[in-house]
């Protein structure tokens, strides 16, 4: 049974794990990265994003489906294959613990602790007391898309962003664990939606979104060419300025919405 608790976020920042010292070490972590994307996205989706990356001196892409979560209905129960227990961290206290579970899993303690110290709120999944898993939400408008493209948030609305589960722990359904998390913990402090973007390329993710019975209310194509600086933005379902403004200025720092993650 799942079961999760919220943690008021104290101590030193953790650390970082090191990339690799050797040529060995970088193509042996390339190699389980394309072996990982084909294992969980496909030959076709892993093809597509091979073919971006070919192109990505010369132009770049994304494609999102953006899903929305009615928190004034009841939350559908999560699907973990394990038993997961998911903290939330928000504040200052017990930040070293919140550093230390999910600096282990890739973002660096300074990351960790500028979000929450500008208010988001982080939910770790623990499977058999390791750190498996992360996602983030946040109670406030101005997370970059990509591109100068930002989110824009009512007062009683919330975004869930940066989504993360180890390799070895995929296909468990820990996800679904810590979003009913962060949607709960979302409720409790007033807010009546929370909104999720999702690749287009991201098969496992968007069994989510169809699991909890989430309606899709958007699509988003950005096509950024490199050379003149400009953006080709498509969106269907509704009008782009519904729920992104557009802006050279980046008002959350170093803060893409990680989309493309899991």
């Amino acid at each position: 049974m799942d079961r999760w608790r919220i943690v008021p976020l104290n101590k030193q920042p953790g650390k970082m794990f090191p990339p690799g010292d050797t040529m060995t070490d970088q193509f042996s972590i390339r190699w389980r990265n394309v072996h990982e994307g084909l294992r969980w996205r496909g030959l076709l989706f892993s093809s597509l994003l091979a073919m971006r990356e070919l192109f990505r001196p010369l132009m770049y892409w994304h494609a999102w489906h953006i899903f929305q979560t009615d928190l004034r209905r009841p939350l559908v129960e999560p699907y973990a294959k394990e038993q997961v227990e998911v903290r939330i961290f928000a504040g200052k206290q017990n930040l070293a613990e919140a550093v230390a579970a999910i600096s282990s899993m890739g973002i660096s303690a300074v990351e960790i602790s500028l979000r929450l110290g500008r208010g988001d709120a982080a939910a770790v999944a623990y499977v058999q007391r390791e750190p498996a898993g992360y996602m983030w939400i946040t109670f406030a408008s101005g997370m970059e898309l990509a591109f100068g493209v930002s989110w824009i948030l009512s007062p009683c609305e919330a975004l869930r962003y940066g989504a993360f589960v180890l390799p070895n722990r995929r296909g468990l359904g820990i996800l679904s664990s810590m979003n009913r998390a962060l949607n709960e913990y979302a409720a409790q402090r007033g807010i009546t939606r929370t909104f999720g973007g999702i690749s287009a390329l991201n098969p496992q993710s968007l069994n989510l979104a169809k699991h909890a019975r989430n309606p899709k209310i958007m699509s988003i194509i950005l096509i950024h060419i490199r050379g003149v600086n400009w953006t080709y933005i498509k969106t269907s379902g509704e009008p782009l300025d519904s729920r992104f403004a557009r802006s050279s200025k980046e008002l959350y720092s170093r803060n893409k919405f990680a989309g493309d993650e899991l």
